[in-house]
């Protein structure tokens, strides 16, 4: 489902040039939500509790709020065989003015050979199903798979940083690679291998594997995806290694007409003990959003979102209106 960055990074690199004059291009896009939420629960990823949007560090268990945010991103290839490129986050100040403006990515990606794709810099986490920015999401909520993942890199959102090799070996692209520790540990190192297949035209396999030192241990992530005219359908399955018995997500995607479509989305983590951040009785999500294309840089999603606690506790729910406007 996401755009992975690798196998953008790998057709950046391959192509002869981007459209726009000077082979360079700026894009992004402006997210704007209105929040109303019972809990203080990260759904957003961006980082911030949605009972907490403009980051007053005030814990309110019943939040009704506006928000927005931005992002700006540069994208550049001006030699045959490299491109780069970088992601600019920007966060919703309050009264006091302490806005936020941070990099998300940056990167370079230069095509050393046939088929092969040197990545280096600062990118999105490759392993999981679910995007990073929301603009390339089905819903806005993130599936507890990726709250996995999330947590577990030390650097703002779900990213990380090193150096990756890709190989284009046709319908199978494997990349490795060597990075920083992803808990962030500065002395030592996390090795990923990824491995993307398409058997079959609209059926896309992925398989992820990122060693850590410590934190959740070696993250196993296994995804597929199957699109056919207006629909599409996502499943995943994830171990951790040290904190995690079992992830999976399940998402579900028709679209009735280009304009107008709608998403169901449920993923579960049930940890290995009564400890630690995932407990041994399974955490549930469930999401179930409307979509409206408004027009062709302006989307509309209507999402209402629960989750149920494995240890007892209540369940929490948060509805959203989000404007997504591209450029």
């Amino acid at each position: 489902m996401k755009k992975n960055v690798i196998a953008l990074a790998v057709a950046a690199a391959m192509a002869p040039g981007f459209a726009a004059a000077a082979d360079s291009k700026v894009s992004g896009f402006a997210d704007i939500t209105y929040i109303n939420a019972d809990a203080d629960r990260d759904y957003f990823g961006d980082g911030k509790p949605a009972t907490d949007p403009t980051g007053d560090g005030k814990d309110n268990l019943e939040t009704s709020a506006f928000i927005a945010n931005a992002e700006v991103d540069f994208a550049s290839k001006l030699s045959d065989i490299v491109s780069v490129r970088t992601d600019v986050d920007f966060n919703i100040g309050g009264n006091d003015g302490e806005a936020s403006a941070i990099i998300e990515q940056a990167y370079f990606a230069a095509g050393v050979a046939e088929g092969v794709t040197v990545i280096g810099g600062v990118f999105n986490n490759p392993i999981g199903w679910q995007a990073v920015d929301v603009v390339d999401r089905y819903q806005s909520a993130n599936l507890l798979t990726y709250d996995v993942l999330d947590g577990q890199t030390a650097l703002y959102g779900n990213n990380i940083a090193g150096v990756a090799v890709a190989g284009d070996l046709g319908p199978v692209t494997v990349t490795g690679a060597v990075l920083n520790d992803i808990g962030g540990l500065t002395d030592k190192n996390s090795v990923a291998l990824v491995v993307n297949a398409s058997p079959v035209a609209g059926f896309d396999i992925e398989l992820g594997y990122v060693t850590q030192e410590d934190g959740a241990g070696n993250v196993t992530d296994f995804n597929v995806t199957y699109k056919n005219a207006g629909l599409t359908i996502g499943a995943e399955y994830m171990t951790a290694e040290e904190v995690l018995d079992t992830g999976l997500s399940f998402t579900v995607n028709y679209m009735f007409t280009p304009a107008v479509g709608a998403t169901i989305a449920y993923s579960s983590v049930e940890g290995k003990d009564a400890t630690g951040p995932w407990k041994d009785d399974a955490d549930t999500r469930t999401s179930v959003a409307g979509i409206w294309n408004i027009a062709d840089n302006l989307v509309s999603k209507l999402e209402f979102t629960t989750d149920d606690p494995g240890d007892g506790d209540d369940s929490t729910s948060v509805t959203n209106l989000r404007f997504i406007a591209k450029f």
